[in-house]
């Protein structure tokens, strides 16, 4: 079993994992906590833009979440609202993070019909995630090999890839689906 379960002093369930999850392992981590995963779309917009080269890109909400290393082709993304608004965290931070170039596409189609420039342009997802409450939160290896830390989160399950999202910035940007 590549991760770990742990009750928090309140009670709150919370994930570890030293290794990458896997879609099996989101499963196994829902039945053992009871929980049936929601169906979520990200309600929200995003800016992006192509890296032009090697570029570092802190994933802040109150407090660092993970890091990336975006290389050329790959995608830095900011989370915006539905009035497309760039979401900071309480210290002003922007939440950004990377897409690998390769799989932009399949996640995100220009908002306005447009896109694919070298400056931030809008975009909107395409698919309908499943997520897990984890009011106790996660330190779990995102996809990209980096540690992903939140107090409280949610385990996203986004086709073959599995990592967390704060659960501030989830409720900002997501919405359930029935």
């Amino acid at each position: 079993m590549t991760f770990r379960i742990f009750s928090t002093q309140s009670g709150k369930a919370r994930v570890e994992a030293d290794a990458r999850l896997q879609p099996n392992d989101f499963q196994a981590i829902a039945g053992k906590l009871g929980r049936t995963a929601i169906r979520a779309r990200k309600a929200g917009y995003v800016a992006a833009r192509r890296a032009q080269g090697r570029e570092v890109v802190e994933t802040r909400w109150n407090g660092e979440e993970t890091r990336n290393t975006a290389r050329e082709g790959d995608w830095v993304v900011t989370n915006l609202s539905s009035h497309r608004e760039v979401l900071r965290d309480s210290e002003g931070h922007e939440n950004r993070y990377v897409i690998a170039g390769r799989r932009f596409d399949e996640l995100y189609e220009p908002a306005d019909g447009k896109g694919k420039g070298a400056a931030p342009d809008v975009y909107r997802a395409k698919g309908i995630v499943s997520a897990l409450a984890l009011d106790g939160g996660f330190d779990i290896v995102a996809p990209w090999g980096e540690r992903q830390r939140a107090s409280a989160g949610y385990l996203i399950l986004n086709g073959e890839e599995v990592y967390g999202n704060n659960a501030e910035t989830f409720r900002a940007t997501y919405e359930e689906v029935r």
